[in-house]
């Protein structure tokens, strides 16, 4: 028997996902709790399998779950789509992440492929990720290699000092190296930086 738990906001939401699974044909699945809004804590029995939402709330929910229930397997089945927040889940923990939209037939199977070491990826999630690794490698072609080593010392959260210590470069030199790639990127600021390469 599968156990699970499930996180989700959205009350409707809440009980179709029971309904598939109460009616799956795959395995036995026992739901073990469901609730909306919140976090998990160690009162709670730890299933097999833990769907979140985490529309509405941070994907730091995710680590937290993780944290409180090391042995499960956390897949993601919510309406948000950006790259961002789905590289946060996938680093925090999570191994599946579906669209409602799309992929809630097909929970079961998620459910499946995850526990069998696997992972489930919506489709056109998948294809956002592919594109965002092709954009970035797009601007890592751009930079010299010595621009890329100043660049990830900014994404690492150096400080200009820092990254000229650990490159054994000057101070100066760090900020000539910035401006070059700022200009090469089209950017003006760290933070368009940081978005440029971790988008």
């Amino acid at each position: 028997m599968i156990t699970v738990g499930i996180i989700d906001s959205d009350e409707g939401t809440r009980l179709e996902t029971q309904r598939i699974l109460n009616e799956s044909e795959i395995n036995p699945i026992k739901i073990l709790f469901s609730v909306g809004r919140g976090s998990v804590d160690r009162a709670m029995p730890a299933p097999d399998i833990l769907i979140v939402d985490i529309e509405n709330q941070e994907p730091l929910l995710v680590e937290h779950a993780k944290n409180t229930f090391p042995k499960t397997e956390i897949i993601i089945l919510t309406e948000t789509a950006d790259v961002r927040t789905v590289r946060s889940c996938f680093r925090y923990g999570a191994v599946s992440y579906l669209l409602k939209q799309t992929c809630l037939k097909s929970l079961v199977s998620a459910i499946d492929i995850t526990l069998n070491d696997g992972s489930f990826v919506s489709p056109s999630v998948n294809r956002a990720l592919i594109e965002q690794s092709f954009k970035s490698k797009k601007i890592e072609n751009l930079l010299t290699a010595r621009e890329l080593q100043i660049a990830k010392g900014i994404i690492e959260g150096l400080s200009y000092k820092m990254i000229a210590q650990k490159y054994t470069i000057s101070l100066d030199t760090v900020r000539i190296y910035i401006k070059r790639i700022y200009r090469k990127l089209h950017i003006n600021s760290k933070g368009e930086l940081i978005a440029q390469l971790t988008a």
